[in-house]
């Protein structure tokens, strides 16, 4: 049996485990119009090419149409994406209700280790933090590497010096996120720790409003709260850090592409091995290559909180749940006498203390004998 913890990303990968059909639409639909948006550039190329040829005939209204017909299908295939991600949102949502609703009332209170249930559904509201990053997920982060990649091929087909650079930007890129990623999802998880524990604050004053006014003048509510943020500013600077340093390396990365291709671009033109035509398209797929850069940019913050939000509801959804299941008495045993039961030296150790409540209890229950045992849940 393999008892290793489960990771985020696989929390969030058996997350949207049921919406796998729509997924697989929507990266279908990303493929496609990807395809057909790094063949723009190979229409306008040919359209330069007639243009400076001189040969202004039937071919070039063609090529126009087909370069427009393409923008407005690349166009439909991303309302449809973002038509599917909406209906993955709301099962999201539908989902995260019922599950929390379902489990509850059926959470061992053993198992909450001296936490405040109240406080611990306060992770419900992370579901919205995943509706809110989902299309950074599904939709701007992938497609935005498949442009990059799908960029850097399209680039390499024109002269083979750009195969190398291609790969050593995506060897560069993978480092970025190979060396920074675990740190940045690390910070991101105290972050969000210390940011629950201002908001149950500010719920305990709330439900002890009527303690602080009897209690007459006192600094506790400020000073305890002056600590809790202080220590989520602290975790929020680390966090940022991260977040700083790998907005730092992709702006590199998209300086160094930048740089790279035109100056490749340039000096094969200069030495004919590309025409005008060839080096316009050439251009019109590095702007979309950083434009892409640039998305994978605005998304890494998105990526550490959905990635968060994802633990923390499992906060509450890893809890274990009371077993529905006793002792099946069998049907003679109803129209006998009754059952005698009795135990001997019997201990009850606390799930998260891990010391013992109850050690070596004696206990016998004749048969018609009435015996009551009662306690608060937990006890």
């Amino acid at each position: 049996m393999n008892n290793s913890p489960i990771t985020p990303l696989k929390r969030f990968f058996r997350l949207l485990e049921v919406d796998r059909k729509e997924i697989l639409y929507i990266y279908l639909y990303a493929v496609v119009g990807g395809a057909i948006t790094l063949t723009l550039p190979l229409g306008i190329q040919a359209i330069i090419n007639l243009i400076s040829g001189g040969q202004i005939a039937t071919s070039w209204g063609v090529l126009i149409a087909f370069v427009t017909i393409g923008v407005g299908f690349t166009g439909i295939m991303q309302v449809t994406q973002l038509a599917l991600s909406e209906v993955i949102k709301q099962r999201i949502f539908a989902r995260s209700s019922l599950e929390f609703a379902f489990r509850l009332p059926r959470i061992r209170p053993d198992s909450l280790g001296g936490r405040y249930l109240p406080e611990l559904v306060n992770r419900f509201f992370d579901t919205m933090t995943v509706q809110k990053g989902l299309n950074k997920l599904l939709l701007d982060l992938p497609v935005s590497g498949l442009q990059i990649v799908l960029g850097l091929l399209l680039l390499a087909l024109y002269h083979p010096f750009f195969i190398a650079f291609g790969l050593s930007l995506v060897l560069l890129l993978w480092l970025i996120f190979r060396y920074t990623g675990q740190r940045g999802l690390a910070t991101s998880l105290i972050e969000s720790k210390y940011k629950y524990e201002v908001a149950h604050w500010l719920e305990e004053l709330g439900r002890s409003i009527n303690t602080f006014k009897l209690a007459g003048e006192t600094n506790l509510p400020m000073s305890e709260t002056d600590r809790l943020v202080d220590k989520y500013i602290g975790a929020r600077k680390a966090h940022f850090r991260v977040l700083m340093g790998q907005y730092s390396a992709m702006v590199v990365f998209k300086v160094v592409v930048t740089f790279g291709l035109l100056a490749l671009g340039g000096l094969l033109v200069m030495n004919e091995q590309m025409n005008i035509g060839q080096f316009v398209a050439a251009e019109i797929v590095i702007l979309l290559v950083i434009n892409a850069v640039e998305k994978m940019i605005m998304s890494i913050e998105s990526v550490y909180d959905v990635l968060t939000a994802v633990e923390k509801i499992a906060n509450v959804t890893d809890l274990p749940l009371e077993k529905p299941d006793g002792i099946l008495i069998p049907a003679t045993c109803a129209d006998s006498a009754g059952l005698r039961v009795e135990y001997r030296k019997v201990g009850f150790r606390s799930h998260w203390s891990g010391s013992y409540v109850l050690r070596e209890i004696d206990l016998k229950v004749e048969p018609g004998e009435k015996l009551c045992i009662a306690g608060p849940p937990g006890a």
